[in-house]
């Protein structure tokens, strides 16, 4: 199986696995852990205590999150500003009111946007991720394409089952159906990586991450 791809490590060459790979290309983990690492922290805090220290830990760590890719990077990127920004802002609401349902709206009006953008951007030929993970990948233009509008209908559908969600169930149902998100993200994410290793640029990993 061609999982591997040749990397130079202490003078020799040494067979790594893709998962790997993935862990030494520092703009793709710490892009991770920016996206993921404060809603576990929501969810731990919501576990030992309640929904308001979740909210409380979530704004916290988004804003720790924007600096350090600010330190990285040397900029701002748009999507974590706008991330950081709906955050703070509904997680404000919700501790002004008390009402969880106004930090769950977040994620609905955060993700139809999202998906919309991404749909859209594939429609005027100019997919959005190209310009958000043209760092980390290399893809041919019906990669991009391909792998922008998949997110767009993703982010859409969770939306659509998010503000279910909000009107029918309650913040603790929310709160278990937002881990199964996370993993059903995980998964999905995962996934995508046939179609980067199908559709990578020459100068590439196996799996479409740039050297």
């Amino acid at each position: 199986m061609a999982t591997d791809y040749t990397r130079s490590i202490a003078g020799s060459q040494t067979e790594v696995p893709w998962y790997t790979m993935v862990m030494w290309n520092q703009r793709l983990v710490i892009n991770m852990l920016c996206e993921f690492g404060p809603i576990l922290g929501f969810v731990l805090a919501f576990e030992l205590s309640d929904f308001r220290a979740g909210v409380i830990t979530m704004m916290i760590l988004v804003a720790v999150a924007l600096f350090v890719e600010k330190r990285r990077y040397g900029h701002y990127p748009v999507f974590a500003l706008l991330s950081t920004g709906t955050v703070l802002f509904f997680g404000g609401l919700m501790l002004a009111t008390g009402l969880p349902s106004l930090f769950i709206l977040r994620d609905t009006l955060f993700d139809a946007i999202f998906g919309l953008v991404l749909i859209g951007s594939v429609l005027i030929g100019r997919p959005l991720f190209r310009y958000l993970f043209g760092g980390v990948f290399g893809l041919t233009d019906t990669g991009w394409r391909t792998l922008t509008l998949r997110w767009g209908i993703f982010f859409l559908c969770f939306s659509a089952l998010n503000e279910w969600v909000r009107q029918t169930q309650s913040a603790e149902d929310w709160v278990l159906v937002k881990i199964i998100v996370i993993i059903i993200t995980v998964v999905f994410g995962c996934y995508q990586f046939t179609l980067t290793r199908r559709e990578r640029l020459p100068d590439t990993t196996d799996w479409g991450v740039l050297r």
